[in-house]
């Protein structure tokens, strides 16, 4: 799934405690490809330990699922080895892949070989799920297909309770199979990446990876994956770092080596999702679109990037083409929103950008409607139920306090689910800490517009002890597969804090206005465009608090400078321009006035 695993890879370590991983990667890469081997040697078949070895090497003492399953270290079978939700449905339906990944697979038959390319066309783009129904037909077809177990570990490798124990099946099948010398030489490469990643995270899968594709050159995916686990990411300036450079050098190469191909420009451009954004790079991105007319997760990738360059209504028409391919996928297939955390985050995603836009009461009725979806008995661990309780339950609250009325604050806590419901998922989820927080967000709100300055500060004092309890959290986060969705809500909420403390400090008595500035510069500082593609938690762009700032301290001019800095960030965000419109209006800068109007209208309607 390079369009999210391999963004995960980067930023977070994978649940190795959890899985009990180390020892089995140890010995792993102790016997296969020699640390320091030059560039061009020969890649050699390891001779890998028998299942007693791995025993007596094993640490002492079970992991819970281990002892809930005491069969997974006893030559577990295929069906050990898929999750049950992916047990529960019938074969995946074969999808059109123009030009994508037509691999020769070791297989037994040409529908297991079919089955794996469908797998690995679907990680490409970021579709863990459907990726594994593939897989899992593949296994089930032929039990001693390597490539296809290869293929499910990934998908399963930020397990959830519910995925736990497959995961580790299918990592134990997938070692059998390659001591009994299963596979190609260049599977049991792919085999050699992916532990090595587990062993050493991403710069030791990069290095694995870069052996396979030098002594592959013609193979397309090894390549592929040595861009996106170099990949370095932007520094705070937004300026590539010299291995994101690397990392885009070579799926620039291998664009144009394989121009008719969607895989390197998909991965171009998920490496660079969360950096600054060019006309070129929607170009792309709807090129992408033109490759593959009808799959969900490349619209979702060009809605983000037309929203991240303010075309606004562009974004939102290619969300809703996600969301409804999704939809379609859904109903076809007899898939909850439990398993299709795709959708979840589309139409959210969708919802945003019409507030973005300006179009709040169609955001707001939006946002109610995906707010209501009902968590499926039984399925609150899974990653569409945990999607909704992070973002999609908290979306009208946070459409409410972008869009700031009086009485809004009320509005907005009262949206909120109740602390009664959220208890019964707190073994599931941490998404009641983000709930929280945002409630006492909210409560500021409410007292500071009461000029109950005394009360909010207390609520204040509150936000900072949740926010230490919040932070002891990402333990568990990591060990539970919530460390994404965690890492944002925690960002979030200290952007939040430093929001509400900047308005508290601004509203409340003069002698303290001036701390107010130093609060929302603090917030502009923090806030971050989310990786991954997910839609923005935050609302608001903090330099729009800047700007108010300015404006209640009367200097426009400082106003007009922050609010056109935030555009460059947020490009045609409505309330930024409404902002800009004011401040050029206080220094009666006319012809400036009517140009920042003529661009909220013609905004408005697209």
């Amino acid at each position: 799934m390079p369009a999210s695993f391999f963004l995960v890879v980067s930023v977070i370590c994978v649940h190795l405690d959890f899985m009990r991983m180390r020892w089995l990667a140890a010995w792993w890469v102790s016997c296969v490809f020699a640390a320091g081997a030059d560039p061009g040697a020969q890649l050699v078949t390891p001779k890998l330990p028998k299942k007693a070895e791995l025993t007596k090497n094993k640490p002492a003492g079970l992991t819970p699922i281990e002892a809930k399953n005491p069969s997974i270290h006893q030559n577990p079978g295929v069906e050990d080895a898929i999750p049950a939700v992916v047990k529960a449905l019938g074969e995946p339906a074969m999808m059109n892949f123009p030009a994508g990944i037509e691999m020769a697979v070791s297989a037994s038959t040409d529908k297991v070989q079919a089955h794996v390319n469908q797998g690995m066309n679907h990680l490409h783009g970021g579709w863990e799920f459907e990726a594994s129904c593939h897989f899992a037909a593949a296994m089930r077809e032929d039990p001693e297909c390597l490539l296809a177990h290869w293929g499910m570990l990934i998908c399963l490798l930020t397990p959830t309770p519910e995925t736990a124990s497959a995961s580790i099946a299918v990592t134990s099948r997938m070692l059998d199979l390659v001591d009994q010398g299963k596979g190609s030489e260049l599977e049991r490469g792919y085999c050699y990446g992916l532990i090595k990643y587990m062993e050493s995270g991403p710069v030791g899968a990069a290095n694995a990876f870069r052996k396979v594709s030098e002594k592959f050159p013609n193979d397309l995916q090894a390549s592929i994956f040595t861009a996106l686990f170099s990949r370095g990411g932007y520094d705070e300036f937004g300026s590539c770092t010299p291995d994101q450079e690397i990392a885009e050098k070579i799926l620039r190469d291998l664009i144009v080596k394989f121009p008719n191909s969607p895989l390197p420009l998909n991965a171009l451009l998920t490496i660079q999702s969360d950096g600054p954004v060019s006309s070129s790079s929607v170009e792309h991105a709807e090129r992408l679109c033109q490759m593959s007319p009808d799959y969900a997760p490349y619209f979702h990738l060009l809605g983000h990037y037309e929203w991240r360059a303010g075309h606004h209504g562009k974004a939102a028409t290619a969300f809703g083409r996600a969301t409804s391919y999704y939809e379609s996928w859904m109903r076809k297939n007899k898939v909850p929103v439990a398993d299709c955390p795709e959708w979840v985050k589309a139409e959210c995603y969708r919802i945003v950008v019409l507030s973005s836009k300006g179009e709040f009461e169609t955001a707001l009725a939006a946002a109610k409607q995906i707010a209501a979806t009902p968590i499926e008995a039984g399925r609150a661990s899974s990653p569409g139920a945990r999607l909704l309780m992070w973002d999609a339950k908290t979306l009208p609250s946070r459409i409410l306090m972008r869009r700031n009325l009086r009485g809004n604050e009320v509005e907005a806590q009262a949206s909120l689910p109740k602390g009664q419901e959220m208890k019964s998922y707190s073994k599931d989820t941490l998404a009641y800490f983000w709930m929280d927080g945002l409630r006492l967000a909210l409560e500021v709100e409410r007292l500071t517009s009461k000029k109950d300055f005394s009360s909010a500060r207390n609520v204040v004092e509150a936000m900072g002890v949740l926010g230490e309890a919040f932070s002891k959290t990402q333990a568990r986060a990591n060990r539970s597969g919530e460390r994404a969705l965690w890492t944002r809500g925690f960002r979030a909420y200290e952007v939040l804090a430093s929001d509400v403390r900047g308005s508290l400090a601004l509203d409340g008595p003069k002698d303290r206005s001036a701390t107010a500035y130093n609060w929302y510069a603090s917030a502009v500082d923090r806030e971050r465009f989310a990786t991954m593609m997910f839609p923005p938690v935050i609302l608001t762009p903090m330099g729009a608090r800047v700007g108010e700032y300015y404006l209640t301290v009367g200097k426009p001019k400082e106003a007009i400078e922050s609010y056109n800095l935030a555009l460059e960030k947020f490009p045609n965000d409505m309330i930024l321009l409404q902002g800009l419109k004011v401040a050029y209006e206080s220094v009666k800068l006319t012809d400036d006035v009517r140009t920042t109007e003529e661009r909220i209208e013609s905004l408005r309607n697209y």
